[in-house]
């Protein structure tokens, strides 16, 4: 398979199972995600792009307000400033938002950091801009 780099809307560790998140972080909003931590939107390059690695991903901690819900990643390929898994969102909001969230979060104090992670496995890939998730070069 020939990746073109402009069909490539975001890089991202997908979660393997976001039915088990799910169980362990239960959605706040109607709007349920839960599926992926963004490593790079709108890539600039595709270098070190590993599609179908499998990997386990460390959850720190969690923040959420009326408008999210997202918990706090240890994604060292993530291009964010807070690596996270938008868990929800209420209508009207894009997933987008956790960033503003996990920003707001830890500068008033909310953002609630775990005494222990809480590991998940995910698998790298990309979504294109048909949200086509691709997890294998097959």
């Amino acid at each position: 398979m020939s990746i073109k780099l402009d069909e490539i809307k975001y890089t991202a560790l997908f979660v393997d199972s976001p039915k088990k998140l799910l169980q362990k972080f239960p959605a706040k909003h109607p709007k349920v995600f839960a599926h992926h931590s963004t490593n790079w939107y709108k890539p600039a390059s595709i270098e070190g792009l590993e599609i179908g690695k499998k990997n386990l991903l460390k959850i720190i901690g969690q923040a959420y307000d009326q408008k999210g819900f997202a918990v706090l990643v240890e994604n060292n390929r993530s291009k964010n400033i807070f690596p996270h898994i938008t868990i929800s969102c209420a209508e009207g909001v894009t997933p987008v938002y956790s960033n503003e969230l996990l920003e707001k979060a830890s500068k008033d104090g909310s953002l609630e950091m775990f005494k222990e992670s809480f590991i998940i496995e995910v698998t790298e890939g990309y979504c294109d801009f048909n949200d086509k998730i691709v997890l294998s070069e097959n």
